[in-house]
C-alpha cells in the first residue's frame, strides 16, 4: 500500500531530525485509525475472554485470558490487522538503510522502539542527552547580534527537546526563564511583567507576542527620533543658508567703504579746482578795467 492509499502524506525518516519525523509519524497514524498508536505504544490488540477456570487457577490468576485464533470474532480479526497496518505505514517512512534494521520485527511497536534506539541511543545515551539539554535550559541566555525572534526559536527548540525526553517544565518557569535571558535594553518591559506577575498566565507564544509589540514601539521610537533629528539639521541648513543670501543682499545695497573713499576724494579735487581757478578770472578782470580807463 503506497502513500497516497491512505490519504495522507507519510513522513520519511531523518536520522539528524529524528524527534520531527516522531512527531509528525504519530499524526497520520492517529488521523488513519487511534488504534494503530496505540499498536506502537502498547504492542498488538489480543483479543481476550473471561478466565472461567479462576475458581480452581492459584491466587492471582488472572481474571481474562487470549482468546484461540478460531474464536475470535470478526471485530478481533480487524482489531489484530490493525498492527499490520501499522507496519505498512511505518515501512513506508523508512529509507533503505534504517528498512534494513527492521526487516524481521513482527510488531509496529517493534519497529517502533527499534528506530528509536538506533536513533537516540539507549535509555542511559537518552539520560545524557537529557542532562545535557537540562544544562542549556538552566544557562540559557541571549546571544550577541541575535534578534527577539532568534532568541525565541531557540528557546522554543530547547523546551520541545526537553518535552521529547520527557522533562516539561511548568509555563511560569519558563516564561520567568525566557524573560531573564533577555538583555538590558529590554529590562523596563521585563520587570513591568513580572512586578504585575502576568507572565505567569501567558503561553510562551502570547508572551513572545507582548515582547514583540514592544520591540516594534521601540523601533518606531527611534525612526521617529532620527526623522526628528534629520529635519531639524535640515531647517539648521536652511536658517544658515538664508543668513547668508540675506548678508550678500546687504552687501550689495550698500556701497563698498573703496567706492565712497573714491568719491569723496573726487568731490575735495573738485573744489580745489574751483578755488584755484577764482584768482585768474580776477586777474582777468582788473585787466580789463584798465583797458577801458585808457579808452
Amino acid at each position: 500500500m503506497s502513500q497516497k492509499d491512505y490519504g495522507v502524506k507519510i513522513p520519511v525518516l531523518d536520522k539528524e531530525n529524528y524527534f520531527h519525523w516522531k512527531v509528525k509519524m504519530r499524526l497520520p497514524l492517529m488521523s488513519i485509525d487511534e488504534g494503530y498508536v496505540e499498536c506502537i505504544d502498547h504492542g498488538p490488540h489480543v483479543p481476550m475472554k473471561p478466565n472461567t477456570s479462576i475458581a480452581q487457577a492459584p491466587a492471582g490468576a488472572p481474571n481474562t485470558i487470549p482468546k484461540l485464533p478460531s474464536k475470535w470474532t470478526p471485530d478481533d480479526n480487524i482489531d489484530v490487522h490493525k498492527d499490520k497496518k501499522a507496519m505498512n505505514i511505518l515501512f513506508n517512512g523508512l529509507d533503505s538503510d534504517m528498512f534494513d534494521n527492521v526487516i524481521n520485527c513482527s510488531t509496529a511497536k517493534e519497529i517502533w522502539d527499534t528506530v528509536q534506539t538506533i536513533c537516540e541511543g539507549t535509555e542511559q545515551v537518552k539520560e545524557n542527552k537529557m542532562q545535557l539539554l537540562i544544562q542549556q535550559y538552566e544557562h540559557f541566555h541571549f546571544k550577541s547580534g541575535e534578534s527577539l525572534n532568534d532568541t525565541f526559536s531557540r528557546f522554543q527548540k530547547l523546551l520541545n527537546g526537553l518535552k521529547l525526553y520527557g522533562r516539561v517544565y511548568q509555563i511560569k518557569d519558563s516564561n520567568l526563564k525566557f524573560l531573564r535571558a533577555l538583555p538590558n535594553e529590554w529590562k523596563p518591559m521585563t520587570v513591568s511583567l513580572r512586578n504585575t506577575q502576568g507572565y505567569k498566565d501567558f503561553t510562551l507564544e502570547r508572551l513572545y507576542g507582548t515582547l514583540k509589540t514592544y520591540e516594534l514601539e521601540m523601533e518606531q521610537d527611534e525612526e521617529i527620533e532620527k526623522v526628528q533629528k534629520k529635519t531639524g539639521f535640515v531647517a539648521l541648513i536652511a536658517s544658515v543658508n538664508k543668513a547668508e543670501d540675506m548678508k550678500e543682499e546687504t552687501a550689495k545695497a550698500t556701497p563698498s567703504t573703496s567706492a565712497c573713499e573714491g568719491r569723496t576724494e573726487s568731490r575735495k579735487c573738485k573744489g580745489k579746482m574751483i578755488q584755484e581757478s577764482e584768482p585768474s578770472n580776477k586777474d582777468e578782470m582788473d585787466d580789463l578795467d584798465e583797458h577801458l580807463a585808457f579808452l
